[in-house]
């Protein structure tokens, strides 16, 4: 088999097996992974170690491929916004459905270390502090075996915590020396020396205690599944998986997520992961926090009359606000400031009202033409009501406007590739990542609730030079 035919052979039995994604300009990289990995299995030829993949026998080495190809990057409560909407919004909501049958059942999808699933654990913690007589899983699920070991153990170092508030490092952690039981070539990512260290932190037994973890792969394996956990869900996290999807896995799985969710469940992605691939149970929200999904429902679930979040964690017991009537945004008097008119904006969006959002950006850009968040924001809106040209051409002009503007590059470069113009959002990445590699690592970019310094290395990942810091 020829080089090309080869190439190509490979990256179809990538997308099959884990439903690996490989941009054209990471062929080389590829490649070069692939002969090192067939190396170690002892194959001098790539066509060998090629059947070698489609064999039966080969799933530890997909496992080892999708680690290789996939950022494990994660920390506790990643993205405030959606922890902010779940907290106050969306598990309240849930809880109170299920006041009867005293069931509620949660599920980070590609749950690398942990850090996510138990953040939902606390959260439901939080929420629900007497649950005599529920019936809680909470599932995190990894392709990655190593990852799920580490979750299990419930052991973090500093880095875990770094958006976290004290408050909530406090309550739920301990500092000190801790041993998993595991031996650190199972465990990965743990060095002995981390079990001295003084800033190792260990998860209350009680929150440990409320996960399931287990390894899964999300294209292989079948669900819903009656004979599994895998069925019934209220809450499916899936972040940050869909970007390494080729376009068929990300329609598979988002179709199989749909099933899997009870009616009126939601599915929680990344920001503009699923954009143009959503299942069609599935109906899309957008609230100012970000877009969410919720599975199609003939109960009449209640969806977007929520008022704004905020995070608090020094309350002992968060006091759930979804059941209180929120009242429509007040009128804004002409001679408000843009961004008085964009807040509106933003309330109009976060009820569903989004021609109302629309029609209030508008008004905002006629008073500063200037302004860069009204273009976002109706870029945003567009995307929902699926007309993705207006889309870009919005987040064009904001990129005019503000050249620096990173999320506009990203949410571009998503749209380009959409439509199978990846010559451009490759460039469009590489723009965001110039940009970001001249910020402070630690600076945060507000509509990802993430750093800089994390943005770079998820951008650099495809990058055949390595990521720097």
């Amino acid at each position: 088999m020829k080089g090309s035919a080869l190439f190509d052979n490979l990256a179809q039995l990538a997308a099959q097996r884990i439903g690996l994604r490989i941009p054209d300009d990471a062929h080389d990289r590829f490649v070069g992974i692939l002969r090192e990995h067939a190396k170690r299995q002892g194959y001098s030829a790539l066509e060998d170690y090629r059947n070698f993949l489609a064999g039966k026998q080969a799933s530890e080495e997909w496992e080892e491929l999708a680690r290789v190809f996939t950022s494990g990057e994660t920390f506790f409560f990643r993205d405030h916004g959606q922890f902010d909407l779940m907290r106050l919004r969306l598990l309240p909501e849930l809880i109170e459905q299920h006041r009867i049958d005293k069931t509620l059942h949660l599920w980070s999808a590609g749950c690398a270390s942990g850090e996510e699933a138990y953040s939902l654990a606390m959260l439901v913690d939080m929420l629900l502090p007497e649950r005599s007589g529920w019936n809680i899983l909470i599932l995190g699920t990894d392709i990655d075996s190593k990852a799920i070991a580490k979750a299990q153990c419930g052991h973090y170092g500093r880095w875990s915590f770094r958006m976290v508030p004290p408050e909530i490092q406090q309550r739920y952690f301990n500092a000190e020396p801790f041993e998993c039981g595991i031996r650190n070539s199972e465990c990965g990512m743990i060095p002995q020396s981390a079990f001295a260290n003084p800033h190792s932190y260990v998860l209350d037994e009680r929150i440990r205690r409320m996960v399931t973890f287990r390894v899964s792969n999300l294209v292989s394996e079948p669900f819903p599944d009656l004979g599994s956990e895998l069925h019934g869900m209220d809450m499916i996290l899936c972040r940050n998986v869909f970007i390494y999807l080729a376009a068929a896995a990300v329609d598979a799985v988002a179709a199989k997520f749909a099933a899997t969710l009870r009616k009126g469940g939601y599915l929680l992605t990344a920001h503009t992961e699923l954009i143009g691939h959503a299942a069609q149970e599935l109906k899309t929200r957008l609230f100012a926090e970000g877009v969410v999904y919720q599975r199609n429902s003939e109960c009449g679930v209640r969806s977007a009359e929520f008022g704004a979040a905020v995070f608090n964690p020094q309350s002992a017991i968060p006091i759930p606000q979804s059941s209180i009537p929120i009242p429509p945004p007040a009128p804004i008097p002409a001679k408000h400031n843009d961004e008085a008119l964009l807040k509106q904006a933003r309330a109009h969006a976060d009820r569903g009202e989004f021609n109302l959002a629309e029609q209030v950006c508008r008004e905002a850009l006629a008073v500063n033409p200037l302004a860069v968040a009204p273009y976002f924001l109706l870029a945003q809106l567009a995307q929902v009501k699926g007309d993705f040209e207006l889309a870009g051409e919005c987040l064009n002009k904001a990129i005019y406007l503000d050249p620096r503007f990173v999320a506009a590059y990203l949410e571009l470069a998503a749209l380009c590739e959409r439509t199978g113009d990846m010559p451009r959002a490759q460039t469009l990445r590489r723009a965001a990542l110039g940009i970001v590699r001249t910020m402070p690592n630690g600076e945060v970019i507000e509509q990802y609730e993430t750093t800089a310094g994390e943005l770079a290395q998820w951008l650099a990942q495809w990058e055949r030079e390595p990521t720097e810091g």
